[in-house]
């Protein structure tokens, strides 16, 4: 199995950028495997298998990109309450953040990477969970970025209580 990268582009691209970037991952070696543009937070996510140069991905997608090896998942948080934001971003955001999550302000929207091979997404849900039950407000959690079948996996596996393998999943055979 192929290496996966996952690319965080810095403004959300058209389709036809997403296919003139799929044209060169093929030239070089690799192959794109998902894209998502996400215009709410001006970023598109992608999931490059194989080889990868950083620096040309760069130059051809035209802006700052970061790279995640694994692939991170990145999701924006919508708290009902205003005082809930600030409650995220202290837990979240800050110097006691989980290892491998990261949490900045996108327009106007709170944006969360999760490195899951590090912190489990569970972990981190039950964290935004235990900041926001003071204030009984809720989230929006929605996901901005393509994640691969192991994350699906292991989020499924966490939510049932019981261990799984990608081939019970029935999205994986299709």
């Amino acid at each position: 199995m192929d290496a996966l990268t996952g690319v965080r582009a810095e403004r959300a691209l058209d389709d036809e950028m997403r296919e003139a970037f799929a044209a060169w991952c093929e030239r070089g070696g690799g192959t794109l495997r998902a894209w998502r543009a996400a215009s709410t937070v001006a970023c598109t996510f992608a999931v490059v298998a194989g080889a990868l140069d950083e620096h040309a991905a760069e130059r051809i997608l035209d802006c700052v990109v970061h790279f995640d090896r694994p692939p991170a998942m990145y999701v924006s948080l919508e708290p009902s309450a205003v005082r809930g934001s600030a409650l995220l971003e202290a837990a979240l955001g800050g110097r006691g953040a989980p290892d491998g999550v990261c949490l900045e302000r996108r327009n106007g929207l709170l944006m969360l990477r999760v490195a899951t091979e590090r912190t489990p997404y569970a972990v981190v849900r039950d964290l935004i969970g235990l900041e926001l039950a003071p204030t009984g407000s809720g989230c929006a959690v929605r996901l901005l970025s393509p994640i691969d079948l192991r994350t699906v996996v292991g989020i499924a596996a966490d939510g049932l209580g019981a261990p799984i393998s990608a081939h019970d999943v029935l999205e994986a055979r299709l």
